[in-house]
């Protein structure tokens, strides 16, 4: 592969990450300004307001679609922000030792 193929390789995968970005940032204030809508609704538009408010639907609404925004996250993002690497390293000399601490007292 020569290197104008490389480049040109390299900025399709670039272009594609970007759109990512861009797709999930859409979703995440899509997300936000939605339920901030329904908030001011029911919050301000409602008359009966205490009986209502916090309705199981509203919540589930916002759980689920809060899950999917954060199922997207993950998509985009890679799980390395959830359970990064440095933590498996310090996890797995955490169980050695512990292992070498047993074996010392057997």
């Amino acid at each position: 592969m020569n290197t104008d193929n490389k480049k040109m390789a390299h900025f399709i995968l670039a272009q594609k990450r970007v759109e990512q970005l861009r797709d999930f940032y859409v979703h995440l204030i899509t997300y936000c300004t939605v339920n901030l809508l329904f908030l001011i609704f029911w919050f301000f538009l409602e008359t009966s307001m205490p009986e209502t408010f916090w309705r199981p639907a509203f919540i589930m609404m916002a759980g689920v679609a809060g899950l999917a925004v954060l199922a997207h996250g993950v998509f985009v993002f890679g799980a390395k922000y959830l359970l990064p690497k440095s933590w498996e390293e310090k996890k797995l000399k955490e169980l050695i030792n512990k292992q070498n601490q047993h074996n010392k007292y057997e």
